[in-house]
């Protein structure tokens, strides 16, 4: 015979922190999980954790417009290649 058992399990909904940092598009590597890292790392109380945290936001969008542009000249190159 099969025991069954179970649990009472309620979901808990837990606000995440947003992060600056995305893991979609084609700059995943490792540099990115270092420059992560030392951006939490970064003490609060110094000049270059503050410094780091005011830019943030402007590294984000570098990020997101270098993934579109990398994007975008793959496929270029590829619609290119294709065409020929």
């Amino acid at each position: 015979m099969k025991t069954r058992i179970t649990n009472d399990i309620e979901p808990k909904t837990v606000g995440a922190k947003r992060s600056h940092f995305t893991t979609r598009g084609l700059l995943n590597s490792n540099y990115k999980r270092t420059v992560k890292y030392n951006f939490k790392k970064a003490c609060q109380k110094s000049l270059f954790g503050i410094k780091q945290r005011v830019k943030s936001p402007r590294m984000c969008k570098t990020s997101h417009a270098t993934s579109m542009v990398l994007k975008v000249s793959v496929f270029a190159s590829v619609a290119l290649v294709a065409c020929v």
